[in-house]
């Protein structure tokens, strides 16, 4: 007997690899069993579908799929099954695909393991070798390419359960079978646990992600009808119940076929039985009815959610093997236990070992934790070290858990899980206390915050790293302290932490011996890339010269790549031969790759994708962008340095082209994401509801804007779209204050007073008061003009300093410019000539076309509409007016489509009617004349004046008195 070991079938869909048929018929769920099906190609051999099928604890997904099962065997279709694991921070990776390709024959698994060596780790002994670990892109092609080989002979079906406990390597892996497509009938069904997706639960984003790949469908199980339960009840041999019990059952399981069984078998159908508060206090009712043996038995398996074999389980209750047999078949008898497999068993239900395990005292507990330990350490063969880590935390063995959570790391990082190998190593380092002598504690710290920056966390890592060198002793090797101070440099420069990255520079120049070792080839490459991050372009050059001088010579290849790409970037930004620069970003992408330095990889591609980018090059920045992007969900770099910068600027791009929905779906990266990426690719979401006026989302950034300190691109790119709703919504003072808020913020953060994204929010600030003239005091205008004057000015200067402009800038630099002439315009201060205002925006309009940013170019067509439809071009405007309402309407931008209406219902001369005494006021509003000065001519009130004001705007349909004047001289109303 086995108690769920790995080399077999698990949990309770376990049995669907061998020949066992539900001994209870399905009842209430004939819909979702035909669906599935269909889907998995027993009724449909042509379907491909996808089926993620979610429910509430106890709500039937188990014996749906055990049904399922059942007819697909019947079918003659090979069945697979894997369970994801209960184990929080221990869990190992890819634990369902191991599960499941050990639960073929050997010698199918050793074919497998020679056609395909990457699947190596995740295939039992012998099968395979260890080995020294394989790319995630290759284990992920395996792994696609290990379930084709297995469906030649006949269609598979693919179980995945309890999708919720997935660790992220997990997910990632689900992610890529689920959207690589096979070749032969391979079907696959995930089932997960709906009740378990809170808010910021990792697998609730990667959900609405998977549903939009092709293929893809959502199954949700709903509770069953009170008569489906009532069936059910009376299935398991309740037809004795009167119907005040039966009724009883009924209400008290609300559509749950789990808690119906439970109220049965727990003897709490009498409608005056007391009912526990808690399923917990239901479940562990059951164990009552357990004798001793039994009830140890239970409780021993609840302490880890690994399945052993016999005799690990042996060993851990203490039972002579009669006793255990007999202890194991009354926990069956008693539903604690099922039967799973041939000769494996487990809990009937994962809820019932929760609430076993939260139920023991902390010394059972601990006393348990031991003997596992025991067993799992003892003889030749070992346990999983996440596995060991976990029972010798549990136990009290500090050192034995400090070991085993290191080799967890280890082995989770040969198998690109780095989120898994971040959390073993910061476990580790809390039993760091507990090391034998001998320990390099730095390289371990440097570990964890490696395994940290690659799974995203960079605040984290430097806090590690920070704490490290804090407690370094003052007599500790300058080697140590240097190796920390380039650590701390690398993750902040990662980070964005310019000044922090800068100073660590600094020091490490100082503690690192000059002398030709990889350490101070190191320290120079930092220093190369921190003078590159601030344009001292010379600074670089010399200490990207010196890192790649030592490097060559000592052979180190990281460092070479990482000066190489240091200086190449400057002589991007240098102006020098771009097409050179190309070919150096190119080169260093195909080293790299061939290296197999993932980091040297990706940022070659982000920085080629940059050189095209601020080109205008937009298609080759993006194939760049989306290759980084692909290629560092691959490797287990999605949050990795340069890795997120692809997804992050893949969705810039299509939100710059007009693909608004796509970089919405780019946004949808899951509840696991780190805080800092998920706040930047919040602000590219944020933009496109700025774009379509949605105002409430304005409240739902207050949670992030801490954390624009530490991400420049989040903190412009949020101003940007906050601007644009707080002017939607009115509020110019709001606008305003979110301009001067990161204004402040660049200088406090990052020391750039003069930072290049103002260029933008400048044009965006002053477009939003040219848009609000129209409904505003005249008295009002003054202070928006001084603002506007002073914005254009700092925008100037801002443009002063960039060499050389890209295209992007340039475009907006005309816009910040034509948005001014604009205001100036339409409050008749300054006005411009009307050749100067046409021509702005002209240049303003085929600059964002150059662009190809649809929503720009549709923008700037509007408002050149706007000066042609007041001065005589009004077949050209309305020829505008019509193309961008076309693009506004597929965008879904409902301001700009207000803009747009408002020029379209613009009156002709026959339906303007004004009074003979709007006609004296328009006559003085062409004259520049103030509302008071006009009541003083006119003697009337200055208030009567606003009215009549207003009155003429909206007859002639202007935004501003000036305009008024034009339309008005345009349409012959005014004397000449």
């Amino acid at each position: 007997m086995t108690v769920a070991p790995m080399s077999a079938p698990s949990d309770m869909i376990g049995d669907m690899a061998h020949d066992r048929t539900p001994a209870t018929p399905l009842i209430g769920r004939v819909r979702e069993l035909e669906q599935l099906l269909e889907a998995a190609g027993v009724t449909n051999p042509a379907a491909r579908d996808v089926v993620l099928i979610g429910g509430d604890a106890g709500i039937g997904k188990t014996r749906l799929l055990r049904e399922l099962g059942a007819r697909a065997r019947a079918a003659g279709h090979r069945v697979l099954a894997g369970h994801c694991l209960d184990l929080g921070d221990s869990a190992p990776p890819y634990q369902p695909f191991s599960e499941a390709f050990a639960s073929i024959a050997d010698a199918e698994r050793d074919e497998l393991a020679a056609r395909f060596p990457a699947l190596g780790p995740l295939l039992p002994w012998p099968s395979s070798a260890p080995g020294d670990g394989v790319e995630r892109a290759e284990l992920f092609a395996s792994v696609v390419a290990g379930l084709d080989s297995l469906a030649a002979d006949q269609p598979l079906l693919l179980v995945i359960e309890d999708a919720h406990w997935a660790d992220a390597s997990t997910r990632h892996l689900i992610r890529f079978v689920l959207s690589h497509g096979f070749h032969g009938p391979v079907h696959v069904v995930v089932s997960y646990r709906a009740d378990d997706l809170h808010r910021r639960h990792p697998l609730r984003q990667a959900l609405s992600e998977w549903v939009r790949l092709p293929g893809v469908r959502r199954i949700e199980l709903e509770p069953l009808d009170d008569g489906d339960v009532v069936d059910l009840v009376r299935a398991h041999g309740a037809d004795a119940l009167d119907s005040d019990s039966l009724l009883a059952v009924v209400r008290r399981a609300a559509g749950n076929a789990f808690f119906a069984e439970e109220l049965l078998d727990a003897g709490l159908a009498n409608v005056d039985g007391a009912l526990p508060e808690t399923l917990a206090d239901l479940l562990l009712m059951r164990l009552e009815r357990l004798d001793d043996n039994a009830r140890r038995l239970v409780r021993a398996a609840a302490c880890s959610d690994a399945r052993h074999d016999y005799s690990v389980l042996t060993q851990v209750v203490g039972l002579a093997e009669d006793e255990l047999d007999e202890a194991l078949r009354s926990a069956i008898d008693h539903k604690v236990l099922t039967r799973v497999g041939e000769d494996s068993y487990w809990f009937r239900h994962a809820l019932l070992a929760e609430a076993v395990r939260d139920d023991l005292l902390p010394g059972e507990r601990r006393r348990i934790h031991a003997a596992y330990l025991e067993a799992l350490t003892s003889g030749s063969r070992r346990g999983p070290a996440a596995e060991i880590a976990l029972h010798a935390l549990g136990a009290g063995e500090r050192e034995t858990a400090f070991l085993a959570s290191v080799q967890a790391a280890e082995q989770a990082q040969r198998l690109s899980g780095y989120d898994e190998a971040a959390q073993h190593y910061e476990q580790a380092l809390t039993l760091v206390d507990a090391a034998s002598p001998g320990l390099d504690p730095v390289k371990l710290v440097i570990d964890a915050s490696s395994a940290l920056v690659t799974s995203g966390r960079l605040l984290r890592a430097v806090e590690l790293l920070r704490d490290h060198l804090g407690q370094l002793p003052p007599d500790a090797p300058a080697e140590d302290r240097g190796r920390l101070l380039v650590a701390i440099g690398d993750t902040a420069y990662y980070a964005n932490l310019d000044n922090e990255s800068e100073q660590a520079s600094l020091e490490a120049v100082t503690v690192v011996p000059d002398e030709p070792t990889e350490l101070r080839a190191e320290v120079a490459a930092l220093r190369a890339r921190t003078a590159s991050n601030r344009r001292r372009h010379d600074e670089a050059i010399e200490w990207g010269e010196r890192a790649l001088a030592i490097a060559e010579q000592i052979g180190a290849a990281d460092v070479i790549a990482d000066a190489k790409a240091t200086l190449t970037r400057v002589m991007v930004r240098t102006g020098d031969d771009p097409e050179k620069a190309k070919r150096g970003f190119v080169e260093l992408v195909e080293v790299s790759r061939a290296d197999g330095h993932v980091l040297g990889e990706l940022r070659g591609l982000h920085q080629l994708a940059f050189v095209n980018y601020n080109a205008g090059e937009l298609d080759d920045a993006e194939d760049a962008f989306r290759q980084g992007m692909v290629r560092a969900s691959e490797t287990g770099w999605a949050w990795g340095p340069y890795g997120f910068d692809g997804r992050f600027y893949s969705a810039l791009i299509c939100y710059m082209r007009g693909r608004w929905d796509e970089a919405l779906a780019l946004r949808d990266v899951g509840a696991d994401a780190p805080a800092i990426p998920d706040a930047s690719l919040a602000a590219i979401a944020l933009m496109v509801h700025a774009g379509r006026g949605n105002v409430d989302e304005v409240e739902r950034t207050l949670t992030m804007r801490s954390l624009w300190r530490h991400e420049i691109s989040a903190s412009v790119h949020s101003t940007s779209a906050l601007i644009e709703l707080h002017g939607v919504a009115g509020d110019l003072s709001a606008a305003r204050r979110a301009f001067d808020d990161l204004a402040d913020l660049q200088v406090r953060a990052w020391d750039e007073p003069l930072f290049s994204g103002g260029i933008r929010l400048s044009a965006l600030l002053i477009g939003q008061y040219a848009t609000a003239v129209s409904v505003l005091e005249r008295a009002d205008h003054a202070p928006l003009l001084a603002q506007a004057a002073e914005l254009a000015d700092f925008s100037d200067r801002v443009a002063a300093g960039i060499h050389p402009m890209g295209p992007e800038g340039v475009a907006w630099q005309i816009r910040v410019h034509a948005e001014h002439a604009r205001l100036r315009w339409l409050t008749g201060v300054d006005v411009p000539e009307v050749d100067e205002l046409t021509d702005l925006w002209r240049r303003a309009h085929q600059a964002f076309i150059g662009m190809d940013d649809p929503y720009e170019t549709a923008r700037s067509a509007t408002r050149l509409a706007a000066v042609l439809l007041t001065t005589g071009g009004e077949a050209e405007g309305k020829q505008l007016l019509a193309d961008a309402r076309a693009t506004a309407e597929r965008l879904e931008a409902r301001p700009l489509l207000t803009e747009i209406g408002g020029l379209t219902r613009r009156p002709t001369r026959s339906d303007i009617e004004l009074t003979p005494r709007e006609r004296e006021v328009l006559e003085q509003v062409s004259a520049g004349l103030s509302n008071g000065e006009i009541a003083a001519r006119l003697f009337i009130s200055t208030k009567t004046v606003s009215v009549h004001v207003s009155n003429i705007l909206a007859k002639l349909g202007a935004s501003g008195r000036t305009e008024a004047a034009a339309i008005a001289r345009r349409r012959g109303l005014l004397d000449d």
